[in-house]
């Protein structure tokens, strides 16, 4: 069955759970790694709620719901890409190289994307970005040439400063892009990843 992307679902998922650690353990779904290394884990989770895994709403029996979910792996690809309660999820699911190629990856089913931009912050124009869209980043001081973290964005913008994203490691609630671009030494590069309607076997 095909399922719309829904990007403000995936932004309501994105602020709620962005500050992982202000939310009590009873309202806590995924695997959150504590040391960090937990950027892609936590935008595919957002993936995952704007394809339709998740309901929203943080009372017991959704939050109940929504675990099990988890654990039917709605939404997800069984064996491939998928999340969990317990680690971080398959390698497609949580770090940023395998995230990226399997979304954008022709496949009968699964998360659908297509790049929208690849290049440096200069010829970067922040008006092609959209709320929903995924933004990766060379992280010079992580792993040089290649991309290292991911961000969810949450509202689109005429200036670096205007658009606001998710992400975590550090954790970040519509914090504007501008924490990044001001930075180009350490960030050198982005792309910009947008999803759109895609078929799951549940």
């Amino acid at each position: 069955m095909i399922y719309v992307y829904d990007a403000a679902r995936g932004i309501e998922y994105a602020r709620l759970y962005a500050d992982y650690f202000n939310l009590s353990e009873d309202k806590r779904l995924f695997f959150y790694d504590i040391n960090g290394n937990d950027c892609t884990n936590f935008c595919s989770q957002c993936v995952w709620a704007a394809y339709g895994g998740w309901i929203p709403g943080i009372d017991t029996d959704t939050v109940n719901e929504n675990r099990e979910r988890i654990k039917k792996q709605i939404r997800m690809i069984p064996s491939i890409w998928y999340g969990s309660l317990f680690f971080s999820g398959s390698n497609k699911w949580c770090r940023v190289v395998e995230f990226h190629y399997y979304s954008v990856a022709a496949k009968n089913s699964g998360p659908s994307a297509f790049m929208v931009y690849e290049g440096d912050w200069q010829s970067f124009d922040p008006i092609s970005v959209r709320e929903g869209d995924i933004i990766q980043l060379v992280v010079n001081t992580y792993t040089p040439y290649r991309y290292g973290h991911c961000l969810y964005v949450t509202e689109k913008g005429k200036s670096h400063q205007d658009i606001k994203v998710c992400c975590h490691s550090y954790d970040r609630s519509d914090a504007p892009l501008s924490e990044f671009s001001h930075f180009p030494d350490t960030y050198a590069r982005l792309r910009v990843l947008r999803f759109k309607s895609a078929e799951f076997p549940k």
